[in-house]
């Protein structure tokens, strides 16, 4: 447009020779503007600027992690961390473009803006929504006074995790999700932050209605400094079974389950027959490659030691023996063609040691690691939904080498899913799961027995793959005396475990009337754990013919519940109400035998209690019995779908609390809330 102007302003000078001297000039100026205005233009659309800032949501005020910000009209994007912090570069006068699933997408323009704080808006859909709350009452979600978070099946699935709580990371809301260790290891959840520093702030996982407990904290180990994670007990749960995963947040939405769903409740529905559904077999296999591509930084530059001599301090590029027991990495620089005799400096005729070069080996831990670790789940399921029965059944099958030497975990999981109509008003069904999680090598982390800790007190002039044969007792290789060979950790160290686990339901459904029906359920859940572990002669810290340990746990808990259902509908108003009870039981039992630490074995390598010496011999045993009784209430009230009012109570009578303290009301609210029907 610009360029138009001055173009016709040209042309309507006169070109008679008064007025040539002032046509030239003219078209100079003209010439050097346009070139100016296009620069300009070009500098503001090319000058990019950082812009950040946090993204929340409306509905709770959390910071919502793995939101996706895009430049409009680029491929330029970034997502939210796990806090809701974004930081993006982007052109001065671009739009972003903020969009997560479950919420309205904006679209803002920068405006030269370098922060920019953004709160997202739930979806018209989203909010129409039915979810599964408490007790697996289905809801529409704008009727809730509380957050829920959802996750799909096909996140489970998209890229397979041996645990179900890694696929959610970064999927919900205000929900902060950590793995304690590697492959197989505990993995915590933390709903809206920690509200207890004496807890590991867990939530109560629920499972087609089975309570699972799911502790961060199931650590064992047997001998001195021997730590393993053997994973928590949402770790047995099949990824491919998983149909929806709903998060209740805050004890109000969890009020309906006592006193420990106070860090809120994750409901998980597994997958059944759907209804018409034709039989059919599905079959499936995901295979994950994790490759290593960061380490920490360590110095290379440096041997150990407290001189760093040079040639010129000794007359000779031939220094003086390396003493690897001497402090940090201030010895002799590497890589600069000098010679000192090292710990695994060969011999010469007379049996002297030969000095060799002085290399620096940046590459020890990624040598010492397998190249890649892998995991893969191969499952097949049958299904069919005929008018007599509805039923899944499923198989499934997972395989892990980790990434340190001689780790590994499988589990094999079967499901069965089944309902069946006994006549049009009474409708029984099942879900029973059957876990097998079993490992001939967890490696132990923290100190001690962890291989990655002891490769990683190499010296960088050591090659580490220079300790391969590390022999055994007395004569494991060493660099540096009291310190561990980590290819002797990783494989003569062995902590094995089997675990089995079955947990399910049988439910009957009797359909009164319209209005009102009647439920009642029996929960199981019960396993069985047996830990073993065998230290070699060799680890510094057994060096009594290495040790041995083996333990065995049982856990058993049963729920049995009644609940009656009524629901009206009125012109404005419309009703929901149900009235419950459950009973609870929990039994406990462990028993362990193992070698006080540092007292060994009497034969090296029989690894057996009998080889432990009586006086040597450490053994414990525990019981625990726990019952609850409870009885619980909840009435929703609507107004034309605008106005919501939600009551909840429940009182528990717990046998682990004084007779005249059992009853007590761990969970009561009571909410008005106001929402306009979209």
């Amino acid at each position: 447009m610009v360029m138009n102007k001055y173009i016709i302003l040209i042309q309507n000078l006169s070109m008679d020779n008064n007025n040539k001297y002032i046509a030239r000039h003219v078209f100079a100026l003209a010439l050097i503007a346009m070139l100016f205005l296009v620069q300009t233009e070009t500098f503001a659309q090319t000058n990019n600027i950082d812009v950040t800032g946090n993204i929340t949501s409306s509905e709770d005020g959390m910071s919502l992690p793995g939101v996706s910000i895009l430049e409009k009209g680029t491929s330029n994007g970034v997502s939210s961390d796990f806090d809701g912090n974004y930081n993006i570069s982007v052109a001065g006068n671009a739009t972003l473009v903020f969009s997560f699933i479950g919420f309205e997408t904006q679209e803002i323009a920068v405006s030269a803006q370098t922060s920019m704080h953004i709160v997202l808006l739930p979806s018209a859909e989203a909010l129409d929504e039915i979810v599964v709350t408490a007790l697996g009452i289905k809801r529409e979600e704008k009727s809730l006074g509380y957050s829920v978070g959802k996750v799909k099946a096909e996140e489970f699935t998209r890229v397979v995790n041996e645990n179900v709580l890694k696929s959610m990371s970064g999927k919900v809301a205000g929900v902060t999700i950590n793995s304690t260790g590697g492959t197989g290891s505990s993995v915590s959840m933390v709903i809206r932050g920690a509200t207890s520093l004496s807890t590991d702030n867990q939530p109560l996982f629920v499972v087609d209605g089975v309570p699972i407990e799911s502790t961060d904290r199931n650590n064992g180990g047997i001998g001195s400094r021997n730590l393993v994670d053997y994973g928590n007990a949402i770790s047995d749960l099949d990824p491919e079974s998983i149909e929806s995963v709903s998060i209740l947040k805050g004890p109000s939405a969890a009020a309906l389950y006592g006193s420990r769903a106070g860090n809120g409740v994750v409901l998980i529905t597994t997958k059944k027959a759907k209804e018409g559904e034709a039989m059919s077999v599905t079959i499936s296999s995901n295979t994950v490659f994790d490759v290593p591509f960061k380490f920490f930084d360590r110095s290379n530059r440096f041997t150990i030691g407290f001189f760093s001599y040079r040639p010129e301090d000794v007359g000779s590029n031939i220094l003086p023996d390396i003493a690897y027991g001497d402090g940090p990495a201030t010895g002799p620089e590497n890589d600069k063609g000098y010679y000192a005799v090292q710990f695994d400096a060969p011999l010469d005729a007379n049996g002297q040691r030969i000095p060799t070069e002085l290399k620096s080996y940046p590459n020890n831990i990624k040598n010492f690691l397998n190249d890649y670790a892998i995991t893969t789940i191969n499952s097949v399921s049958i299904s069919s939904a005929a008018q007599a029965v509805n039923y899944r059944l499923g198989v499934s099958n997972m395989t892990h080498e980790g990434l340190i030497p001689n780790s590994d975990l499988n589990r094999n999981s079967f499901s069965l899913a089944a309902s069946s109509k006994l006549w049009n008003k009474l409708t029984v069904s099942t879900n029973i799961n059957f876990n097998h999680s079993f490992a001939d090598n967890r490696p132990a982390g923290d100190r001690g027995t962890n291989p990655l800790e002891a490769a990683y007190l190499i010296p960088s002039s050591v090659d580490i793959r220079s300790l391969r044969d590390y022999g055994t007792g007395n004569n494991v290789k060493r660099v540096i005396a009291g310190t561990e060979n980590p290819y002797f950790l990783a494989n003569e160290v062995n902590n094995s475990f089997s675990r089995y686990r079955v947990y399910g339901n049988i439910v009957a459904n009797w359909e009164i009337s319209d209005s009102f029906s009647i439920m009642g359920r029996y929960l199981l859940n019960k396993s069985d754990e047996v830990r073993e572990t065998k230290i070699a002669p060799g680890y510094s810290r057994e060096n009594n013919n290495g040790t041995y340990g083996i333990s065995n746990s049982t856990f058993l808990e049963t729920n049995m519940e009644i609940m009656g259902t009524y629901k009206k509908d009125w012109e404005n108003f419309s009703l929901s109400s149900s009235v419950g009870g459950n009973i609870l039981y929990q039994a406990g039992n462990s028993i362990s035998n193992s070698a006080i630490r540092g007292a060994g074995l009497i034969v090296p390598n029989l690894f057996t209690v009998e080889n432990i010496s009586s006086g040597a011999l450490q053994y414990r045993n525990s019981r625990s019995e726990k019952a609850i009784n409870s009885i619980y209430g909840l009435v929703n009230l609507s107004y034309k779908n605008m106005l919501y009012l939600d009551i909840t109570a429940r009182n528990d009578w717990s046998s682990t609390l004084p007779a005249e303290n059992r009853l007590f009301l761990p969970f009561s609210f009571f909410k008005f809330l106001s929402k306009r029907s979209v």
